[in-house]
């Protein structure tokens, strides 16, 4: 791969992970890291996800989802029940105030993305769309080439 190419991608992830803002303590107006908040809207989106799953779908370290896990327990955010008949795994559910958490997140980013983009015009922003589906689906495409399916996300 060339250099240049490899200078541009980083570049732009350096961009891009700044513009969303997700560097920065707490996320999105809340009292969550980036990391924190999107753990807890995956678990919002995925219903009775486990942990395994939830770090494969992330791909996130065991040990680091697991502290995030226990401070979202002691504050109760969800809890986690164990699947009759597994070999210990627990599914992870949202209480009402985790869903309450989750769903703040969402709307946050959402208005962040209208803040963001407030004064784009309709034809830039559908021109954005399509180039954002145009990175994920060729990232999803070299993804599938170098994975073996054991090491895909469950989800």
């Amino acid at each position: 791969m060339k250099k240049d190419t490899i200078k541009n991608i980083r570049k732009f992830n350096r961009y891009y992970t700044v513009w969303l803002d997700v560097i920065n303590r707490s996320y999105l107006g809340t009292n969550f890291s980036w990391p924190e908040s999107r753990v807890l809207f995956e678990i919002y989106m995925y219903d009775e996800i486990s942990a395994t799953q939830l770090c494969r779908h992330l791909n996130m370290d065991k040990s680091y989802v697991s502290r995030i896990l226990a401070k979202f327990e002691k504050n109760g955010l969800i809890t986690r029940e164990l699947v009759p008949g597994s070999k210990g795994i627990k599914r992870l559910r949202l209480t009402d105030t985790g869903i309450k958490e989750a769903k703040r997140i969402d709307k946050n980013g959402d208005e962040q993305i209208i803040r963001k983009l407030r004064t784009m015009d309709n034809e830039t922003c559908k021109k954005l769309c399509e180039a954002m589906t145009l990175i994920e689906k060729i990232l999803r495409e070299n993804d599938n080439k170098n994975t073996d399916s054991e090491d895909k996300p469950c989800i």
